[in-house]
């Protein structure tokens, strides 16, 4: 039998708060610049004014999501690829892309990489194809790669992400059926939810570039995070019923569960709330189909090397938000982030801001394998705490939590 999509995870967590809340009024004046008429209707305002700083800033990579089963980078394309909708439309759509993704990439080994041994990663490949768009001489210059295609890829991932975050909800703390993936370490997610967030403390800020929206149905369960105004902007009145956020949560990459109609536009909406953040006094429950992509996806960055932060207005007004917090910082964790040494304005953002704060003289980094922080910050003349952990054996060891312990 097939399930609505997203129909909403409430129930199997707690009783429903079927309380209704009236979305507010579309502004219908004409001749209104869209940015002036959102920011009038309170779309993209700041809470940063009210929000009581504790000068703790934690960094997370794809390192601090993969013990949930999310991808690292050189597994992303991998991860994508095991597609499934339910949605005719966007089973068209992943079909279409994917196949064409296939093609580039056996084209990219043959003609680009020329070494049997490696395999690309997506970032690699989506940085060829926003390039240079097609392999000259070959069946692909006949239907070059084009913005259509990076609009697609872009809406594969945030319905891959979306459902996936949604079976592994009902997989550790719903009725569903493990996610097999994950099915041995359910358990041990489970109690990574409850350790963290006890490491962290009102006026903390993390800082992710992570699309998934797995720390903040994690923070909502514990009541430090709301989408009210958790991600550092408010959506109009979408949430104004929750508590405040006692914790921010910037993400610099962009989230999956973002609404936003053009690259000049503030975000306009969370989406599905009720699917994800069990008990929310969201608006009267309506629809959720498709309801993150009326955008296109253009709320997420994609993983190019080609990364312009400043062709979307709510992406910098995050980043530039991101900058003032680290500039202020008194202590800086960084939990399974690399610094790929070619992602140019992530390093121009830790560069500068880590550089104007004289007082920050050490940055803790989280990460089993070398990365590019120790150069990074020696040049910075900050000294480097290294742990050699992952994000979740850091989070045990750091709370007391015994991980082998009945969730």
């Amino acid at each position: 039998m097939e399930r609505p999509r997203f129909a909403s995870l409430q129930g199997a967590f707690h009783p429903r708060d079927d309380a209704k809340h009236a979305a507010p009024a579309k502004n219908k004046e004409k001749n209104v610049p869209p940015l002036q008429k959102a920011k009038a209707q309170g779309y993209g305002k700041h809470t940063m004014s009210s929000f009581a700083t504790s000068g703790r800033v934690f960094v997370l990579g794809a390192g601090a999501s993969a013990f949930a089963g999310y991808p690292l980078a050189s597994g992303l394309l991998r991860f994508i690829r095991d597609f499934q909708s339910l949605e005719v439309m966007t089973k068209q759509i992943a079909s279409r892309v994917l196949d064409k993704l296939n093609q580039a990439e056996f084209l990219f080994n043959k003609h680009i990489i020329r070494d049997p041994n490696r395999v690309p990663n997506l970032e690699e490949l989506l940085t060829y194809l926003e390039l240079y768009r097609s392999f000259p001489g070959t069946i692909f210059a006949a239907n070059p790669w084009d913005s259509s295609d990076s609009a697609a890829i872009r809406r594969v991932i945030t319905e891959k992400f979306l459902e996936y975050q949604y079976d592994l909800q009902k997989s550790a703390w719903g009725s569903g059926t493990a996610l097999a993936s994950v099915a041995t370490r359910i358990n041990e997610i489970r109690k990574v939810a409850e350790a963290w967030p006890k490491l962290l403390k009102p006026g903390d800020v993390i800082l992710t570039f992570n699309w998934d929206i797995l720390h903040e149905v994690i923070l909502w369960r514990s009541g430090l995070w709301s989408y009210r105004d958790g991600y550092g902007f408010q959506c109009g009145a979408q949430g104004e019923r929750e508590d405040c956020s006692q914790v921010l949560i910037l993400k610099l990459h962009g989230s999956v569960n973002w609404v936003q109609e053009d690259d000049y536009d503030p975000v306009t909406e969370v989406a599905n709330v009720p699917d994800f953040f069990v008990n929310s006094k969201d608006w009267a429950p309506r629809s959720h189909y498709s309801q993150a992509q009326t955008d296109s996806g253009r709320k997420l960055v994609l993983p190019t090397y080609l990364k312009d932060i400043s062709s979307n207005r709510a992406l910098l007004d995050v980043w530039t938000r991101a900058h003032l917090f680290i500039r202020e910082a008194k202590q800086f964790f960084v939990l399974g982030y690399s610094l790929n040494r070619v992602d140019h304005p992530a390093r121009l953002l830790f560069g500068t801001a880590l550089s104007e704060n004289g007082a920050l003289k050490e940055v803790t980094v989280v990460s089993p394998d070398a990365t590019q922080w120790a150069t990074f910050l020696t040049q910075l003349t900050k000294e480097m705490i290294r742990v050699r952990q992952k994000f979740e054996e850091w989070v045990f060891a750091a709370s007391g939590s015994n991980p082998s312990a009945p969730a």
